[in-house]
């Protein structure tokens, strides 16, 4: 098996068990009490949302390329699909991670700032949609309206061999830096800081408070960390390779490219079910327990006393007699 059977094999190893925690937690998320409906969880639902399009839609397209050599449908619209899918999802899942890291502040410092309807559709809702708007109406210029000098699809190679939104180079250089390396460089800073200002500020936070603080940096740390670990090197590839300095058509760089991307959307199911695995898992544990451990309901039986087992015979007699 070679090296693109060994990607291949590894992301499906893994894909599976991934679809398999997304579902159990959407399956949650739609129960009315589900804590996951709280602004503080809402962009973790907002990413495994992209995570599951990611594992659903994308990967079986690159796993269908790296197992035959061909893109799954030789057709330019199918091409054009697939670019605006794979760069609109990487980039709106790097923006998402760097507005957590931005909101994580507010929410354990300025908790106050979403208490009201008004507040919370202004600091928490409006940035959202701007942000799924910009970058939708960025990918979708970029990928269909803007045309290049080599415009042709070849479905022998990778995406099609890209739109003309990888292929200028201006382009290029627009969306690495705008849409990789900004929200990139904004969630290790605001991972950094979050919990030395916790630090800092850990004696004017009240004790609920300072738990409440707690929890959402830990949450936020991992999944920042692990996001991070993933999409700094693909950062710094990217830019070498726009630089020239290494080969973007080199085998080994292109499988590296392509494989990265996936495997952040691989292990956010897991990541969310382990930050927030306390607010899933003990209503999960109380159904169990109420379904195959029922409780007995216990009768209460009146307590005969020495003096009642007494009286009784005599009304028993006295009865008979008359």
């Amino acid at each position: 098996m070679d090296s693109n059977g060994i990607g291949i094999l590894f992301l499906t190893i893994i894909q599976i068990p991934s679809v398999i925690c997304a579902v159990y937690i959407f399956f949650h998320l739609f129960q009315r009490t589900s804590s996951l409906r709280r602004l503080q969880n809402h962009l973790f639902i907002y990413l495994l949302i992209i995570a599951t399009w990611n594992i659903t839609i994308d990967l079986p397209n690159t796993q269908v390329y790296f197992w035959t050599g061909t893109v799954s449908i030789s057709t330019p619209w199918f091409c054009r699909f697939w670019n605006i899918s794979y760069l609109y999802s990487a980039a709106l899942n790097r923006f998402l991670m760097a507005f957590m890291a931005i909101e994580r502040h507010f929410l354990v410092f300025r908790p106050q700032l979403y208490h009201t309807h008004r507040s919370r559709l202004l600091f928490h809702y409006t940035p959202l949609i701007f942000m799924f708007s910009m970058i939708f109406i960025y990918v979708l210029i970029t990928n269909v309206f803007i045309s290049c000098p080599i415009s042709a699809f070849s479905y022998s190679t990778f995406m099609c061999g890209y739109t003309c939104a990888v292929r200028l180079n201006d382009l290029a250089s627009f969306y690495i830096w705008v849409f990789v390396f900004i929200p990139t460089t904004m969630t290790i800073i605001g991972c950094v800081l979050l919990p030395i200002r916790f630090i800092i500020q850990k004696r004017q936070l009240q004790r609920i408070q300072w738990h409440r603080a707690r929890k959402m940096i830990v949450q936020m740390s991992i999944i920042a960390g692990t996001y991070t670990i993933c999409w700094l090197p693909y950062t710094i590839v990217l830019q070498l390779s726009l630089s020239h300095i290494v080969s973007s058509n080199a085998a080994d760089i292109n499988r590296f490219l392509a494989f990265i991307p996936y495997i952040t959307s691989l292990l956010t199911p897991f990541i969310i079910l382990q930050t927030v695995h306390d607010e899933i898992n003990l209503p999960l544990m109380e159904r169990i327990k109420r379904r195959f451990f029922p409780q007995r309901q216990q009768k209460v039986r009146p307590v005969i006393t020495v003096r009642d087992q007494q009286i009784k015979p005599v009304v028993f007699e006295k009865h008979n007699t008359s």
